[in-house]
């Protein structure tokens, strides 16, 4: 019976998690470039309960059973499909159609993104809603000011002369990516220098959300959390009784 609390309460401390996620990304439909996250989780089929001492620490194998003690937030899985795209007709914006991402310089070094929805400094750099400056292959890209192109391989020219290539890099695996918010990503792995993605100048990408699946897993797990809960006051109305009444001395 003690063993159904734990389940019970993991399985609502899940489902918040979950709540979280779905939150964030109905929150998010509207910010451009965004990808949606997914929560993975997995039973508590292979695990002990984690103790403060754990026996193994000791030399002794600890036997508890073999029941399950719920479910387990295993990680956060980002979906880097491609979203639609909109267009804006400003010179800045930029949209990578295909597998592929810009690279921005922030303070904490270069970093990757989706969002091409960038802006013109007072000194006429390209730099994302942030402050962090577009790269090219020589560098920071200073065109001076809107009278400017880009080609769909990423050539920027500007009043008929070569101002430089917007550099775009890939990964081998995109799940080596990790959020820094806003947009914004670093990677566990080297990054491979050169896309397949094409840039679609006055453009934007959307987010890749659907907001009707996302409304529908917020009830789905809305009634899970409420399942998980009755089941956590009816097992505690059970050991009520037995410590009150079962077992009450007459």
């Amino acid at each position: 019976m003690i063993r159904g609390l734990y389940v019970a309460g993991t399985g609502m401390m899940v489902q918040r998690r979950l709540m979280e996620t779905v939150t964030n990304n109905i929150t998010n439909v509207e910010t451009t470039g965004y990808k949606k996250n997914y929560l993975i989780t997995h039973s508590f089929d292979e695990v002990m309960l984690e103790r403060i001492q754990d026996a193994e620490f000791v030399g002794l194998k600890p036997q508890v059973g073999n029941m399950t003690f719920g479910a387990l937030v295993d990680q956060i899985y980002q979906d880097f499909s491609q979203g639609g795209f909109e267009t804006t007709g400003r010179s800045t914006d930029m949209a990578l159609a295909g597998d592929g991402f810009f690279v921005v310089s922030t303070p904490e070094g270069e970093r990757y993104t989706r969002s091409g929805a960038f802006a013109l400094t007072v000194d006429g750099y390209i730099c994302d809603p942030n402050g962090n400056y577009l790269l090219g292959q020589n560098g920071r890209i200073n065109v001076g000011n809107n009278n400017f192109g880009v080609s769909e391989n990423g050539t920027v020219m500007a009043d008929g002369r070569y101002i430089d290539t917007i550099r775009t890099v890939s990964f081998a695996d995109n799940n080596s990516l990790r959020s820094q918010g806003s947009n914004i990503y670093s990677s566990t792995a080297g990054a491979i220098e050169g896309s397949n993605a094409v840039i679609k100048q006055g453009f934007v990408e959307n987010s890749n959300v659907a907001v009707s699946r996302e409304m529908v897993d917020m009830i789905t797990v809305f009634r899970a959390y409420e399942t998980n809960q009755k089941i956590l006051t009816m097992i505690d109305e059970t050991l009520g009784k037995a410590v009150n009444e079962i077992g009450a001395l007459r």
